[in-house]
């Protein structure tokens, strides 16, 4: 009797161990993972990393470039000097992005494609620019720059800066004087003859078109301002560029009739 109990006991641990063994094996976790690798496609994850233009698109950088479309487009015109003041000021941008090789190419993306409204984008700008005041009256004065660049305030471009001093809750006082001293500074026309127009430009009569391209650039380049270092948030654009602005752009049409004759 004692022989059989021990033989059944023996049996028994023996397919103990054998089971023991397989567990510790564990072929079904096994399986199980292989399944899984075979069925996973990184397709198919909830996680897409940001380009680096979206993340452009979240700095008030790129809220600005957004912004600056939305303005330009508004009178369903845009003149040579209003693009100028767009192609500088996205450089300026660019500038500030120096950690992105390509962010002017990414930024005149951010322009060309925008399809935001400029409510949302002056909302986000205030939002990620809390505590600058200063920073945000630049920007609103820059729009008029912009705005006024063929010469005129268009009715829609007043009433969309108006409704972004609005949403950047501009002081009345000092939205109001930023509104008067472009109407004043372009209350008047600017006098500017052929000999003026040669040496503002710094050009002689035997000018080409390249020439006159050229120094228009330039000249813009060396007198706009850039809204965005904090040394020129205390200054006027009027007092520091809008004047000499006009007389750079009034001396490029002056000289532009040479080859309009041709």
């Amino acid at each position: 009797m004692e022989v059989i109990l021990l033989i059944i006991a023996g049996v028994v641990l023996y397919y103990l161990y054998n089971g023991f063994q397989d567990y510790m094996k564990n072929p079904y976790k096994i399986e199980n993972n292989q399944q899984y690798k075979s069925e996973y496609n990184i397709d198919d994850t909830p996680y897409v990393p940001d380009s680096p233009q979206d993340r452009i698109k979240k700095t008030e950088f790129g809220v600005l470039a957004a912004m600056l479309q939305c303005i330009a487009s508004a009178d369903g015109n845009v003149c040579k000097l209003e693009q100028e003041l767009i192609n500088d000021m996205l450089d300026d941008i660019a500038n500030e992005l120096h950690m992105y090789s390509d962010a002017r190419i990414l930024l005149q993306g951010i322009f060309d494609n925008n399809s935001d409204s400029l409510d949302d984008l002056a909302q986000r700008f205030a939002e990620l620019t809390k505590g600058e005041y200063k920073r945000r009256l630049k920007v609103v004065e820059f729009l008029f720059a912009l705005a006024y660049a063929d010469g005129k305030l268009d009715e829609i471009e007043r009433e969309k800066i108006i409704d972004v001093a609005a949403i950047f809750e501009l002081n009345n006082d000092d939205f109001n004087k930023l509104y008067d001293d472009f109407e004043r500074e372009y209350s008047s026309g600017v006098d500017m003859d052929t000999q003026k127009a040669l040496e503002l430009l710094g050009l002689d009569e035997s000018y080409t078109k390249d020439d006159l391209d050229n120094a228009y650039s330039n000249k813009i380049k060396e007198n706009k301002q850039n809204v965005l270092l904090n040394k020129n948030l205390n200054k006027n654009f009027n007092d520091v560029s809008t004047k000499i602005l006009r007389d750079i752009d009034s001396a490029y049409k002056v000289l532009l009739l040479k080859f309009n004759q041709d």
